[in-house]
This record gives C-alpha cells, sequence and structure tokens, in this order.
C-alpha cells in the first residue's frame, strides 16, 4: 500500500509540475542553448563543449521510479566573412532522460544555428532557428500486474497493451531571440526568449495520442563587476511554461578569483570557485558548487525537495554534476581572453 501511495503521489506531482516530460536541469545557465537557440556560441570562446548528468527522485521506495537525464551541448562560432564583427553560431544539443518501471525514454536531438550582429560597442542581438527531432519510447515488457489470481495462486503477469506503439519519432523545431548589453565595467547582461516544439508533434503512442505542448522560454542573467577585483555575481532567471504547466527558477552564484589571467599572453586563464543558490517556484532550493581551472569549468548541485513530494523523496530531489570547456582557435594577446 505504501508503494502504490508514494506512486500516486509521484504520478501526480510529474502532471502538476510539468505537464510533459521536457528537459529540465538546475544548472541550464552554464549552457543557454539548451533551450535558446539564439544563444549559441555567444560566450567569449570561440567553441565549447558542455555536458551534464542529473539523477531525480533517488530515495523514492518505488523501483524503478527515479529519472536520469544526460545532456550534451557543442557550440562553434563560424565568422562572418563580410563582417569580422559578426558571427555565426552553429551547434547541437543532445537531451536524453529515462524514468518509471516502463522505462519511459525521452530524447531530443537538435541542431541551433544562429547570427550574431553587433548593434554598437556595448550591445549585441543574435536570432536563431533549431531543427531537430523528437523521439520516445516505453518498453511494454517491463510493466507487470502484480497479484493475479489464476484460480490456484497469485501470480505476477505481464502488462500486454494492445494497439500501443512502443515507440515513435518526430520533426521538432525551436527558435529564439538572445540579447547582451556589456558596461564599460565589463559587466555583462543577458536574456532572451524563445519557442520550442513550435511543430507541436503527436505523442504517436496511440492513435488516440495528443499533440505535446509549445513551450515558451523567457531567461536571463547578468556577470557583474564588483568594487572587489576577486568577487564576480551573477544573477540568473529563467522561466518557461508548456500548456497549463510552469516552471520558475531564480537565483544568484558568486564567483571567486583564485588566480587572475596573464595581461600579455592567454597561456595564465582564470581559476575560480563560485557557489550558487537558487529556487525552484514551488518545487525546490538548488545549492551548487564549482571550480573554474583555466579553460575548463566542473561542479555539482543538489536539489532539496521542498514541496509535499518531499513525504517520498526524503527532501532528496535530485543530484547533478556538470563538466564546460571552453577554447579559442587561435592565441592572440590582443585578443578577448577568457575570463
Amino acid at each position: 500500500m505504501k508503494k502504490l501511495y508514494t506512486l500516486v503521489i509521484f504520478a501526480f506531482c510529474q502532471t502538476f509540475a510539468f505537464g510533459q516530460q521536457d528537459k529540465n536541469i538546475s544548472q541550464w545557465y552554464h549552457s543557454h542553448v539548451l533551450y535558446n537557440p539564439g544563444s549559441a556560441a555567444t560566450g567569449e570562446e570561440d567553441f565549447g563543449f558542455f555536458t551534464n548528468f542529473r539523477s531525480q527522485w533517488l530515495t523514492i521506495p518505488q523501483p524503478g521510479i527515479g529519472m536520469r537525464t544526460n545532456t550534451l551541448c557543442a557550440e562553434f562560432k563560424v565568422p562572418d566573412g563580410f563582417n569580422g564583427v559578426n558571427n555565426f553560431g552553429v551547434g547541437i544539443v543532445a537531451v536524453n532522460d529515462q524514468t518509471g518501471d516502463a522505462r519511459f525514454m525521452t530524447t531530443n536531438v537538435s541542431v541551433p544555428i544562429n547570427y550574431s550582429l553587433q548593434l554598437d560597442k556595448s550591445n549585441r542581438l543574435s536570432i536563431g532557428i533549431s531543427p531537430g527531432f523528437y523521439q520516445q519510447s516505453i518498453n511494454p515488457d517491463a510493466q507487470t500486474w502484480e497479484s493475479q489470481w489464476n484460480g490456484i495462486n497469485y501470480v505476477t503477469r505481464p502488462n500486454v497493451e494492445i494497439g500501443i506503439n512502443p515507440s515513435y519519432a518526430s520533426i521538432d523545431l525551436g527558435a529564439g531571440l538572445f540579447y547582451q548589453h556589456t558596461t564599460r565595467e565589463k559587466t555583462r547582461i543577458y536574456g532572451g526568449v524563445a519557442l520550442n516544439h513550435i511543430t507541436r508533434q503527436k505523442i504517436n503512442f496511440s492513435f488516440g495520442g495528443d499533440r505535446i505542448y509549445m513551450q515558451t522560454v523567457v531567461h536571463g542573467g547578468a556577470d557583474i563587476t564588483t568594487n572587489k577585483k576577486d568577487l564576480r555575481i551573477q544573477p540568473n532567471v529563467m522561466f518557461f511554461r508548456a500548456g497549463r504547466a510552469y516552471n520558475f527558477m531564480a537565483g544568484v552564484t558568486l564567483e571567486h578569483i583564485l588566480k587572475n589571467p596573464s595581461e600579455i599572453t592567454t597561456i595564465n586563464k582564470t581559476t575560480c570557485i563560485n557557489y550558487g543558490f537558487y529556487y525552484r517556484h514551488n518545487d525546490a532550493l538548488v545549492t551548487s558548487l564549482g571550480f573554474k581551472v583555466k579553460g575548463v569549468r566542473f561542479g555539482l548541485a543538489f536539489d532539496a525537495n521542498l514541496s509535499y513530494l518531499s513525504q517520498a523523496t526524503s527532501s532528496v530531489g535530485a543530484i547533478e554534476v556538470y563538466f564546460k570547456t571552453m577554447h579559442l582557435y587561435r592565441k592572440s594577446s590582443t585578443r578577448t581572453k577568457l575570463k
């Protein structure tokens, strides 16, 4: 009975919080291209790679209920031959997650392409689209009906559903805008808006399947220079909505500079430690810890469940680890250095 109660709570909370299973990670601010194709290759680096692993619902006693998510992003700047201050951005984003004893899996792969226009010395605007594909699958053989009476004793039988497709795939499309403003003090302020799943593809497990909701994303943040040369403040906020479901997350990361970069060459790049605190509305408090050594970032985050789902999770919402690399095509003392 306890397992059934836990499963009902989990299913209800998933429906209320998300509406449809979609990419949802706590450290999205390390790779904005996950949600907005307009932000592809808009950082200081010429190309970079980001990967993230998230394990969710670890303490729910029902076997197979936990969710794991794997994320991989790559972004590349392509110089505009007509005007050196503008550039194209090209990338690839792959997200795969799996949950439940039926091994419900979602795979979303897209290719963000954008164009970044330098409006003036301080302002930059990027416009992008993101074609790709969206695939979901289940394993019907993994589901069973427990304690079925066969006339002699109770047995466990396979759950065979007639007319259910084990998987389907369809095209997917997103689009977005991304804006950046840099002050004289080297403070960077940015924000964007994106529409994902514009094609609203059908959830084609059966003939009566509905279509997924289009997702609207609004996000923003900053990398603020302070009076202390060894401290930067990085607030971030994101809101997305799909149908009646929504997600709102906001917080701040403090970055302490342990070693400043060389003023002459790019060999000595900044070494930093950062820690952050974020709140996901009606769900969790997120704490994060990260490091940057030369052109590499890595770290972890922990979601402490605050909603009524904490009865089943013992307040352990999720654990995430990430790894990010940042590279320049060529070294130059006159180029903007990676901070």
